[in-house]
């Protein structure tokens, strides 16, 4: 039999590994399904060689990706640093084309009752909403109306997996939302974007602005 002090050693041990369970870094197989996508496409490209992912990571890709499934957040950066820089040059570029392109496209299909209001502050408003549910468990998103369009802020405490494909990602995907709610002359500007390669970033904050069609 345990004693008092012992079981209580135990109960504390059990509830600091739930603790770490429970803040164990996933990503929503929303963003990985995208990735998978790509991959599986460009058959022109070996992937373990050239790309660093391994032959099972490779093998998972190839398999069913389920976007209500949460993935190992490391397994979605391999994949992500892969193909920003096979197929997206390592440039933000190509990062713009993934956000307004197939990501926007995968978000439409599933949530585009939310985001197409004919109402872009309805709709980033939504989507900051939706965020912690599509894309990573560890992020928070708020958007804040301003006159001129509003704020959208988002921020990681462990920093941001492939932060220099993510951040200007978002950056086009916010543009898209609001292009997609019929407004005209959009600017999407994001300071941290200077510092993708200098520092890890915590935070993000996307000032838009727009005109009405």
């Amino acid at each position: 039999m345990l004693t008092k002090p012992e079981n209580s050693a135990i109960k504390k041990l059990g509830r600091q590994e739930m603790a770490i369970e429970a803040h164990e870094r996933k990503v929503k197989g929303t963003l990985v399904i995208a990735l998978a996508m790509i991959i599986n496409h460009r058959k022109d490209i070996d992937w373990v060689k050239d790309g660093n992912i391994s032959e099972i990571d490779l093998k998972r890709v190839q398999e069913r990706i389920l976007a209500s499934n949460w993935y190992e957040t490391d397994f979605y950066e391999r994949l992500g640093s892969a193909v920003f820089r096979l197929v997206g040059k390592s440039r933000p570029e190509g990062a713009y084309e993934f956000g307004e392109g197939i990501m926007w496209q995968i978000l439409k299909r599933v949530y585009g009752a939310n985001l197409l209001r004919n109402d872009p502050k309805d709709g980033l408003a939504r989507f900051a909403g939706l965020y912690n549910g599509i894309f990573f468990n560890t992020q928070q998103a708020e958007f804040k109306s301003t006159p001129e369009g509003g704020i959208f802020k988002i921020s990681d405490p462990y920093g941001f997996p492939t932060q220099e494909s993510f951040v200007p990602m978002i950056k086009s995907l916010l543009a898209k939302i609001v292009r997609e709610n019929n407004v005209e002359n959009i600017s999407v500007v994001c300071e941290e974007e200077s510092q993708l390669i200098s520092k890890k970033l915590n935070s993000a904050t996307y000032r838009i602005s727009w005109k009405t069609k």
